[in-house]
Parts: C-alpha cells; sequence; structure tokens
C-alpha cells in the first residue's frame, strides 16, 4: 500500500483518530465552512495537481467499472434469453452457442410472455441477492476501510466483483452443464470488499478526503458524469460488437474492463492519513466476543450520526437511486425489446442517447444554472441565500423532474415518444450526486467514509426491491397487455412522487452552524 505519509505540520493531516466519540458533551462552538472544526480533526487539503490526480484516477477507476456493466449487462440478458429459448422449444443443446443468426433460433420467437418473465425473474433475483449480500458486506468493510485505508479496500472490492463476472461468464458458457441459476452466485464476490455500493463510497470518500465544502458538488459531478460515459456509452459500443460478433466478445471486454480497473488501484493514492487511522484497542482483540461486541459498539457509533432528520430524509431518498437507474439500464434493454419489438442489441443505441443528454446535462446544463442563479443581477426571487440551499433546491426540482418523465415512459406508445421522455429524465439525472453532497454537510470530515458506507446500505435496500419490483409489474402489465406495459414506470413515478415530497422536509444547516455528529 502506497500511502501518501506527510509531516503533520506541513500536510494537515487528520489528528483524530475513530477511538474519539462522535457526539461530544461540550456545548456546540460555531464554526466556518471548509475550515477546520474546533476538535482534533483537521481537514487536509492538497495542493491542485496532487488533488485532480486523485480525482481523476477515481473518475478512471469509476468509467472502467461502470463500462464493465455495460458491455455485460446486455449481452448477458440476450445469452439467457436465447438459453430459456432453446429450452421453450426444445431445440438441441449443441446449438445454444450459436448466437450468430445462422443456427440459433430466431430472436423475435423469445418474445413470448412467458420466456420475458423468466427472464426478468431470473434478473431480478440476482440483483436482489447481490443487494443483500451487498448490504450484508458494506458496514464491515467501510470499517475496514477506515481502519486500514482506502486504496487496499478499493483493490480488494473490484477484484472480488472481477471474480462474480468471471463466473457468471462460466456458467452462461457452459449452460449445457450448469443450470442458469448458479449466476445467482456471482453475488458471492461481493462478500469480498463488499461490492458497488463499497466502490462507490470509497470513491467518494476519497474525493471529499482531497475537496473543500464550496468544490466538493463539482467533483463529485464528475464521478457521476464518468459513471454516465461507462454506463451508457458501452452499451452503444457492445451493441454494434454483438450486431456483427454476437454476444461473447463484449462479454470478454466487460470481464477485461474489471480487471483493468482493479490494476488501476495500484497508481492511487491513499487519501486516508495515518491520523485517521486507529490502532487496535487491547479489548479488540482479546477473544472473539469481545471482537463481537466491538462491531455492533462501532454500529452504534456509526448510527449516531444521523443525529439530523434531514440527514435521515436524504439517507431515505437513496432508497430511490437504483430503481430510476435500473429503469434505464438493464430493465429497459428488456423493456424496449418487448414492447417496441426491437432486437436487444438496439435498445444499447437508445441508452447511450439517454447517456449523451445526460452528459449534457451535467456538463453544460446543471454548470451554467448554477453560476446564473448565483448571480446578482438574478432575481432574489430565484437567487438561493447560498450554494446549498442552491443544491437543495435543485434536488427537488430534479426529482420531480424525474417524477413527469417516469410517466412519460410509461404512457409512450411509440418508440420516439419513450425516447422524448429519457431526454427529460436526463434533465433531473444530477439528483443522486446533489443529495450526496448535501449529507457531507451533516458529518464531521473524519466519519464521511461511514456516512458513504451507509448510503450504500440504504441503497442496497432499494437494490433489494428495485429490479423485482420492475419486474413483477412489467410481468402484471404483458399480462393485461395493451398500455399496461408500462406498469413499471408508473410505479417508479408514484415512488418518486413520494421522494420529492420528502426533500420538501429538508433543511440545510446554516454555514455557521456545527454539524450535528460533530465533539
Amino acid at each position: 500500500m502506497a500511502d501518501q505519509h506527510r509531516n503533520s505540520s506541513s500536510s494537515g493531516e487528520l489528528d483524530g483518530g475513530e477511538s474519539s466519540p462522535l457526539l461530544s458533551d461540550q456545548p456546540r462552538r460555531v464554526r466556518q465552512p471548509s475550515v477546520t472544526s474546533n476538535t482534533n480533526v483537521l481537514v487536509h487539503i492538497p495542493e491542485a495537481r496532487h488533488k485532480n490526480a486523485i480525482v481523476n484516477l477515481a473518475c478512471l477507476i469509476m468509467f472502467m467499472a461502470a463500462s464493465s456493466g455495460g458491455f455485460l449487462g446486455i449481452p448477458q440478458a440476450r445469452i439467457i434469453e436465447d438459453v430459456l429459448c432453446h429450452k421453450y422449444y426444445d431445440v438441441g443443446k449443441a446449438q445454444m452457442k450459436a448466437l450468430d443468426g445462422k443456427d440459433s433460433i430466431d430472436e423475435d420467437m423469445c418474445k413470448l410472455e412467458s420466456i420475458q418473465s423468466e427472464l426478468a425473474f431470473i434478473l431480478a433475483i440476482q440483483s436482489a441477492l447481490s443487494a443483500i449480500i451487498g448490504f450484508i458486506a458494506a458496514f464491515p468493510w467501510s470499517l475496514v476501510a477506515d481502519r486500514i485505508g482506502r486504496k487496499p479496500v478499493l483493490g480488494i472490492n473490484l477484484m472480488g466483483m472481477t471474480l462474480g463476472v468471471i463466473w457468471t461468464v462460466l456458467v452462461l458458457w457452459f449452460s449445457d452443464v450448469f443450470p442458469l441459476q448458479l449466476i445467482w452466485l456471482e453475488s458471492a464476490g461481493q462478500l469480498v470488499g463488499g461490492g458497488i455500493p463499497i466502490l462507490v463510497a470509497l470513491l467518494l470518500s476519497m474525493v471529499t478526503d482531497v475537496t473543500t465544502e464550496e468544490e466538493r458538488a463539482v467533483f463529485f459531478m464528475r464521478i457521476h458524469v464518468a459513471s454516465l460515459c461507462g454506463n451508457l456509452l458501452a452499451p452503444s459500443l457492445s451493441s454494434l460488437m454483438m450486431a456483427r460478433t454476437g454476444p461473447w466478445p463484449p462479454s470478454a471486454v466487460g470481464v477485461a474492463l474489471f480487471a483493468t480497473a482493479t490494476i488501476s488501484t495500484i497508481f492511487i493514492p491513499e487519501t486516508l492519513k495515518a491520523e485517521q487511522s486507529r490502532t487496535p484497542e487491547p479489548h479488540e482483540t482479546a477473544n472473539k466476543t469481545s471482537k463481537v461486541r466491538h462491531l455492533v459498539d462501532r454500529l452504534k457509533e456509526s448510527l449516531s450520526i444521523l443525529q439530523s432528520s434531514s440527514l435521515i430524509i436524504l439517507l431515505i431518498t437513496c432508497l430511490c437511486s437504483l430503481p430510476i437507474f435500473y429503469s434505464t439500464s438493464s430493465f429497459m434493454a428488456q423493456f424496449l425489446s418487448k414492447r417496441y419489438n426491437i432486437k436487444l442489441y438496439q435498445s444499447g443505441y437508445i441508452q447511450s442517447a439517454y447517456g449523451i443528454a445526460q452528459m449534457i446535462q451535467s456538463l453544460i446544463i446543471l454548470p451554467w444554472l448554477s453560476k446564473f442563479v448565483m448571480k446578482r443581477s438574478t432575481s432574489p426571487i430565484i437567487r438561493p441565500i447560498d450554494d446549498h440551499h442552491r443544491d437543495l433546491a435543485f434536488a427537488r426540482w430534479s426529482y420531480g423532474i424525474i417524477m413527469v418523465a417516469a410517466l412519460i415512459l410509461g404512457f409512450a406508445p411509440t418508440l420516439l415518444f419513450f425516447v422524448f421522455g429519457l431526454v427529460l429524465l436526463a434533465l433531473g439525472s444530477c439528483s443522486s450526486s446533489l443529495t450526496r453532497s448535501l449529507m457531507s454537510l451533516y458529518v464531521d470530515p473524519a466519519h464521511r467514509s461511514r456516512l458513504f458506507g451507509m448510503v450504500g446500505m440504504v441503497e442496497v435496500i432499494g437494490a433489494m426491491y428495485a429490479h423485482s419490483m420492475l419486474a413483477g409489474l412489467f410481468s402484471l402489465g404483458m399480462k393485461y397487455g395493451s398500455g399496461w406495459i408500462g406498469l413499471p414506470y408508473y410505479g417508479l413515478a408514484l415512488l418518486l412522487v413520494i421522494t420529492a415530497t420528502l426533500l420538501l422536509f429538508v433543511r440545510v444547516p446554516d454555514k455557521g452552524e456545527e454539524d450535528t455528529s460533530q465533539e
């Protein structure tokens, strides 16, 4: 592990360890934003070059990990669909790997309700299991990251997910030997490192470690855009490959990208300073009982940062993040193929169009709006008090826009109308980044890794029901037929109404206030 140790007098490392209590009996003291509080925790803001290097490497890792998902999602769905189709028509298993259109069953014959329902069920169970394992593993691995550093846990995390996707590819390749349900064991790879929630939490924690409050939202947006580029441009490249080579080469590219992201962690510096991590206390290593007791105590300590009702509400909104994501990625591919009678690989182009719209919103529209509303020449009616109130207002509007877009997606009678709904949805696509930026206002810098670990845990709770909800409503919609096939997006719109309403009760702390969890 290549820790970037510096002399505390010159680098401003964190002096406070996690052995310090999260709450103090001392009176509350006023602190200035982006300046160290009256605790023994000092925030280290590195030089611009070092800071940008860390953020850029974090964006690169996020891009490769997200791109891997983009290359794996649609091809694997097509392979599973083809296996189910052969099973339904009782065609010889020797033809199952011939997905080039010569010997395989035509894809149009695989759009029957029974086949699509089973496909949706398999993918939903896989998603739910990954969420459950991720939930179990998230908190312990966030503690490990606070103890030994972000960098080693990041490498372990990506290695575990790489092993998981390799297992799924092997099961699908030998589908004449293994039952399809064995792909559900891919989620076991998340026990090694915590899976996607911890990956996101680690990268956000690294960015938080090296940025100020004023610039944090911008750097979070870079991570968000890197994820968008991977998730929504990779499907288009995957579709181009599928049209010419079938689904197996894109799957191999996806595995290679995950492996490359794992290797890339060698080059990212450690952002957790020596004084932030602490050495184990004697009672922690005494026996297994004391270790379990200590883990429970640490969980209670971490939960104690949730002193603000606004922070709790912001955490609850994370339950909606993955339903939105699934509705525009893996589930959308199957939905488009069934509803508008297109091939699965063609849905990748539509996902990429959505990704381009998101990047325009993230890189051009939102930054311009952010500067415009803060100008002195802007009318006081729309000009917020400060950056934090601006982010909250944007988050509220984003969820409202996504809700309207979801209704359009459910109703859209034509593919062109559906694409219009996606463009509208893209206008609100930065809602998750905005709420994460707001969350960091309520927690001490030394405990933000735990906060983002909790965010990951809440999101995997959302993942437990997200794909299953969409798949169940999709099957119900196919059964009723006609416009009812848009039922999954109507259900998403209802969920977004609740989320947008909750955000009305969020209060941004004054810049002079001390974070509620600070000593």
